[in-house]
């Protein structure tokens, strides 16, 4: 859109290969300028957008394009009752398995960390497959051979590239680059990947006010998002990405909030929605709701949404997004380095676990 940026491109190879020689943290370490500079892009990127495409990330190319291939086999080569031997209401487990067209309304989750503002949406024109990889997930082989393995390798490389990622918002914040490690470690029920599949729209049209996803916040950390890059997901330079994706709310002068189409206009005064297509071999990583509130407002839960395609498109989409979270009971509130008299606290505590309940009874349609 005319006179509004869109999020930026991040290259966080410099700060990896600085990491990878110095594994353990030591007192006093001094990064290299390469990797001083990446940590110094990490705060602009999240203090002004939330969002950043993050390219050098280091996540196998091969892991990317198993799990993005066999996920979508999952939801087009199988049937809708096929797939239902996996729902969530099945499993008995409303955070595991698969979810069909219109049962959840992410909008109603609210469009702040609190909750407290939301946007009214008919449910969501998607379906999703969740997994926890906790060793409970449910065996997909006769369905789909090798989803399983595939989704697992995918998370663990995810995981471990968000421990990088937290590292970088410690060190942007002025704190020891290990500060979140402790939270972030072992096993957690709030790191979960959606396998999240926005069918095609040919025939079947969107009722009135429906999208493929709608306006919200993400409810944990860091969400690490791989895009549906096209025909090929790891191409160096090639990004073919169907039609219908993600829409960031972005700040903009008053000017262009009142020259922008209705459907353009932001959940909030001078804003509006710009395209976010992915960038070549790039993760989309935006801040959720706790970094927000650990931060106490210095870096932001961004307001995103999934598009429509255009009308009588008969293009789908899948994408994979993982949401990191560290322990359920870890303390979920403004860190002390963060609030001063200047800036007072702006979240009541909780704990993580939580936040991310509350946010998904909002969402259940």
């Amino acid at each position: 859109m005319d006179g509004v940026e869109g999020v930026p491109t991040l290259d966080v190879s410099p700060y990896v290969r600085w990491r990878a020689q110095h594994a353990a943290y030591v007192e006093g370490e001094v990064l290299s300028d390469d990797a001083a500079k990446v940590v110094e892009g990490w705060g602009r990127a999240f203090g002004v957008y939330g969002f950043a495409q993050v390219v050098g990330h280091g996540v196998d190319d091969d892991a990317i394009e198993a799990a993005h291939g066999l996920s979508k086999q999952f939801f087009e080569k199988t049937s809708e009752e096929q797939r239902q031997r996996f729902a969530d209401s099945v499993l008995d487990d409303r955070g595991r398995g698969y979810k069909a067209k219109g049962v959840v309304n992410v909008a109603a989750s609210g469009v702040s960390a609190d909750g407290a503002l939301s946007v009214a949406r008919p449910a969501d024109y998607a379906t999703e497959y969740i997994a926890l990889c906790d060793g409970r997930d449910p065996d997909l082989s006769d369905l789909v051979p090798g989803l399983n393995a595939a989704v697992e390798r995918y998370f663990a490389g995810m995981l471990a590239c968000n421990r990088c990622f937290m590292e970088l918002t410690a060190l942007a914040l002025g704190m020891e680059r290990d500060h979140f490690a402790d939270a972030f470690a072992g096993a957690s029920w709030l790191n979960r990947l959606r396998c999240a599949y926005y069918p095609s729209q040919k025939g079947a049209a969107p009722t009135e006010g429906q999208l493929r996803y709608g306006e919200h916040t993400d409810w944990q950390a860091f969400t690490l998002l791989w895009q549906d890059h096209g025909r090929t997901q790891c191409a160096d330079a090639v990004v073919d990405p169907p039609p219908g994706g993600l829409q960031v709310e972005v700040g903009c002068d008053a000017a262009v909030f009142a020259s922008a189409p209705p459907e353009r206009r932001g959940t909030r005064q001078n804003t509006v929605f710009v395209d976010c297509p992915p960038r070549p071999r790039a993760l989309t990583v935006n801040a959720g709701d706790q970094i927000e509130v650990w931060t106490n407002g210095r870096f932001r839960s961004c307001v995103h949404r999934v598009a429509n395609p255009p009308p009588g498109s008969d293009s789908a989409r899948l994408s994979l997004v993982l949401f990191t979270g560290p322990r359920p009971e870890t303390s979920l509130a403004p860190l002390p380095s963060c609030v001063s008299a200047d800036r007072p606290a702006k979240f009541a505590a909780t704990t993580s676990g939580a936040h991310l309940l509350a946010k998904i009874a909002a969402s259940e349609a």
